[in-house]
């Protein structure tokens, strides 16, 4: 079993700062995998995994990107974090007219931010009911959750129908782990009795091409 975040540089430091020591509390006996300073994977005795998505997506691909793909109905919203210097911020009952405050490094998706943008924010905050700044980060963080979790079972489900895998299924969980278990399928397809070889030229050379150590 396993759950994605979608930035490892930002969701892992919280849930290794929240969730680690709950986990720990509640037996869970979680363990952290790191590559230099980063959090690639936090794993648990009963075989729950949190890992990075992004890992398995095209370099660069936010969330936005990632719902575009599958055309969800569902769109990234907005969060001006710009203006979140203090946890009295959330209390504002409004959300900002100051377009620089919707500006900053945390926002992903990229794309200017304007008038169409603030409309879009408003209108998540009237439809979720928020009260102030507060509640809209929290209708903020559902969304989404919601569409990294629609769009990464379509995804599943769109590699089970084309290439025959499953990444959950074969727990491979980055490009060239899954690419490499994609060519040994097709290896395995091309190969005749007594052979031990691709039979297909132009596979074989791509096996050595993309061959390392």
């Amino acid at each position: 079993m396993s759950f994605f975040t979608i930035r490892s540089g930002y969701d892992h430091v919280l849930l290794s700062a929240y969730l680690v020591p709950h986990l720990f509390e509640k037996g869970f006996q979680p363990q952290m995998e790191k590559s230099g300073n980063k959090v690639t994977q936090i794993r648990t005795a009963n075989k729950i995994c949190f890992r990075d998505v992004t890992k398995l997506l095209a370099p660069s691909t936010s969330l936005k990107k990632f719902g575009q793909l599958f055309k969800l109905e569902q769109c990234k919203a907005h969060f001006p974090f710009g203006m979140l210097n203090s946890i009295e911020i959330l209390e504002n009952e409004k959300l900002p007219t100051d377009l620089s405050l919707w500006k900053s490094d945390l926002a992903s998706g990229g794309g200017e931010f304007g008038a169409k943008e603030l409309a879009e924010a408003q209108e998540l905050f009237d439809k979720a009911g928020c009260k102030n700044l507060g509640d809209y980060l929290k209708a903020y963080l559902v969304l989404d959750v919601e569409i990294l979790l629609e769009a990464s079972q379509l995804w599943r489900a769109s590699l089970k129908k084309d290439v025959g895998l499953d990444f959950v299924e074969s727990r491979k969980f980055t490009i060239s782990s899954l690419a490499y278990e994609g060519s040994l399928k097709k290896l395995e397809s091309n190969l005749r009795i007594g052979s031990f070889f691709p039979n297909n030229s132009q596979h074989y050379r791509l096996l050595r091409r993309g061959m390392r150590g």
